[in-house]
């Protein structure tokens, strides 16, 4: 499958979420605390509503977390 991407709107929606919030590949242990507890922020509001319209990026950040912490045998 092909998927078909509008870079040119791509590439604003992604810097208008990066200024809210830093959803990146964790780097260090200082972005991995910064993500956990973005991770948790989101929880509080979302919980285990897949209807929110924000469940998929708990997904997303929980998935960035779950990389750092194998990657560094964190687990």
């Amino acid at each position: 499958m092909n998927a078909v991407v509008d870079i040119d709107q791509l590439v604003p929606a992604w810097q208008s979420l990066q200024s809210v919030v830093a959803v990146s590949h964790i780097e260090s242990e200082s972005q991995y605390v910064q993500t956990t507890d973005l991770l948790n922020g989101l929880l509080d509001v979302v919980r285990d509503n897949a209807q929110h319209p924000l469940y998929s990026l708990v997904s997303v950040v929980g998935d960035l977390i779950e990389a750092y912490e194998i990657d560094h045998d964190l687990e």
